[in-house]
């Protein structure tokens, strides 16, 4: 009896334990479930491009002609040398380009030649011009290529003989070997960014706060949202459109990468978004008109496509189909919602429907703000439905592009990047409508919604994150983990992974007035530190006040209305002491730069730049 209880015991404790074990296997997959990163949102570092393309030409000068960024080529570096890191075969595509300035030279060349690793040479093509003062050279080759690991490929301009070598300007597109490959092709890449897109006007995210719309002004974007991840919390580093999209692309603040405000070219602003993508044999493109401008490096092609979002997206849905099978990177700075609002009157119809007597006109808030025309409760509602219809329209573009990369099979192989360089005040603070230079959340929140390759279903994010955490989540996401310390950002991967400590511990800024006015946000508070006491001036000329301390607890005070200053509080204590180093190294003289990365801009297009802020209002 006792023997029999005996066996009894040690088969209930056998169980007892296999019981234990199971669920301690089962608690740790369920654990790793929860921890680790989506399905969709994987990465995929280890694919291979069926384009090759030399890397690390930062260091090298680009200029800007008819569109297509030049690696430029000179008596001082007539030489680009290409190492090839593996055996490749393929098609090697180059275009270059020439302009002979008046002055008597000699004829100059333009050659390609291959090294193998053995020593031995071999030319794969050569061609000759003769002086033809002001007749530009434009001719594109197309070879196929073989080569063992460990060849070069030297691309090279024979340049005519002359006492002065500013005579001949002369460039080569950067130069491409298509392969093949055996494996996945790898995802695309497509960013959206919308100027002056204020973030509580879309409906997706006025849903998500518990109050749907009626009528959502972006049914859309609201459709998109349903496969993507929403981020409640997103913020630019600056209401300017020139800082906050070089902070976009380079994950650096402001004070950092020297663009503190609009007409401020980049200088040597190294790597980005483009010369990742680039580097991995994408086709890199940038469309738009405010902003596009800037030095932003890595794109091999730039248009600047004036007021018309509509013919924007048609060129870009056309270069698409060209590309064919290689992978891209595109670009799109859309200015439907900026000022002035201009929506089509077939849209106002749609927005203003439960309004009968609606008539549509064009109200000029420039003027309602300078106090020349009536600014009262009634014309700022009337301003609003405008925005909303600027909105409306502009959103209704997206949907013939997300239809096209869907019918041609791309959708689930793209991520999908919708986001906004800033907000809008609409009128919450001092009387203005526009965004620069406030720092208030209506022209810093911006929205932000990311589409993984293959994603289902929504997911919402609360943290605050910022523009500056794109570029190394791209990074993770196509070509691993960037090392700590490499950009300013985090990577949103880590986040959808639900490693929240390191983001909801750290301190997000914003900024204007070069850096001597500064925004700071952690967890639910704010603060704006303008020590200085500086009264800003909007494009108009006008004031925009903001106190020396102005703190806020966005949860219970969402309009940044009701100043906590005066509180003793260990957030605002924090604040205080990161905003005065931010504005104290931002002001300390800067470090000179290594030389790198260099893009010259004529005066043409200095010109130009000027233009589209000329006509945006910015400058005079």
């Amino acid at each position: 009896m006792t023997a029999h209880r005996s066996t009894v015991g040690r088969k209930i404790a056998l169980a007892g334990i296999i019981v234990l074990a199971v669920a301690a296997v089962l608690s740790a997959v369920l654990w790793h479930r929860s921890h680790s990163l989506p399905s969709y949102a994987q990465g995929e570092s280890s694919r291979v491009s069926p384009v090759l393309k030399p890397s690390g030409l930062e260091v090298r000068d680009f200029f800007l002609a008819g569109g297509r960024y030049l690696l430029r080529l000179d008596s001082e570096s007539p030489s680009l040398l290409w190492k090839i890191d593996r055996p490749v075969a393929g098609e090697l595509e180059v275009a270059f380009h020439a302009v002979l300035k008046a002055g008597a030279a000699t004829a100059f060349g333009f050659s390609a030649t291959v090294t193998e690793g053995n020593g031995r040479a071999r030319e794969l093509f050569s061609k000759e011009w003769r002086p033809s003062p002001e007749e530009a050279v434009d001719q594109k080759f197309k070879v196929p290529v073989s080569v063992a690991k460990g060849a070069a490929i030297e691309f090279r301009l024979a340049p005519p003989t002359t006492d002065d070598p500013s005579v001949l300007d002369a460039g080569i597109t950067i130069p491409r070997l298509a392969v093949g490959a055996s494996g996945p092709k790898p995802s695309n890449l497509f960013i959206i960014s919308i100027d002056a897109l204020r973030r509580d006007t879309l409906g997706i995210y006025q849903a998500l706060s518990g109050h749907p719309p009626a009528l959502s002004l972006s049914p859309e974007l609201d459709k998109f949202s349903e496969d993507a991840v929403v981020f409640l919390n997103a913020r630019t580093t600056q209401p300017s459109t020139w800082p906050a999209l070089s902070s976009l692309h380079l994950s650096a603040y402001p004070a950092v990468h020297g663009v503190t405000e609009n007409r401020t070219f980049l200088e040597a602003p190294g790597r980005s978004i483009a010369t990742l993508m680039r580097d991995r044999g994408y086709a890199t493109l940038a469309l738009g008109s405010n902003g596009i401008n800037l030095n932003i490096p890595g794109f091999e092609e730039k248009h600047i496509i004036y007021r018309g979002d509509d013919r924007l997206l048609a060129y870009g849905r056309n270069r698409i189909a060209a590309q064919a099978a290689a992978p891209f990177f595109h670009w799109y700075h859309l200015i439907g919602c900026h000022d002035q609002y201009f929506p089509p009157e077939w849209v106002m119809k749609i927005v203003a429907r439960d309004d009968p007597g609606y008539v549509y006109k064009r109200i000029p808030t420039n003027d309602m703000m300078r106090g020349e025309a009536p600014c009262g409760p009634e014309e700022v509602a009337a301003v609003r439905r405008l925005y909303g219809g600027a909105l409306f329209y502009t959103d209704s573009l997206l949907k013939e592009t997300f239809d096209d990369l869907k019918s041609r099979g791309l959708w689930d192989d793209t991520l999908v990047i919708v986001t906004a360089d800033h907000g809008e005040e609409l009128y919450d603070h001092n009387r203005f409508f526009h965004h620069s230079p406030s720092l208030y959340d209506g022209a810093l929140r911006v929205p932000l919604l990311i589409k993984f390759p293959h994603q289902r279903g929504r997911r919402v994010i609360a943290e605050n994150v910022s523009h500056i955490d794109i570029l190394p989540t791209i990074q993770h996401y196509f070509a691993g983990r960037p090392e700590p310390g490499r950009y300013a950002g985090m990577s949103l991967l880590d986040l959808l992974a639900r490693k929240r400590r390191a983001f909801r511990k750290r301190v997000l800024f914003a900024e204007v007035e070069r850096s001597r006015v500064v925004a700071a946000v952690l967890g639910n508070y704010k603060l704006i530190h303008n020590p200085a006491g500086i009264i800003p001036r909007t494009p108009l000329g006008h004031p925009f006040p903001m106190g020396p301390v102005e703190f806020y607890d966005l949860v219970k005070d969402p309009k940044e209305t009701v100043n906590l200053a005066k509180i003793d509080h260990p957030v605002l204590r924090r604040l205080l002491a990161e905003t005065s180093r931010y504005i104290r190294e931002a002001q300390a003289p800067r470090l000179k730069r290594a030389k790198g990365g260099d893009i010259e801009l004529t005066e043409q297009e200095r010109r130009e730049a000027d233009e589209i802020l000329r006509s945006l209002g910015y400058i005079k």
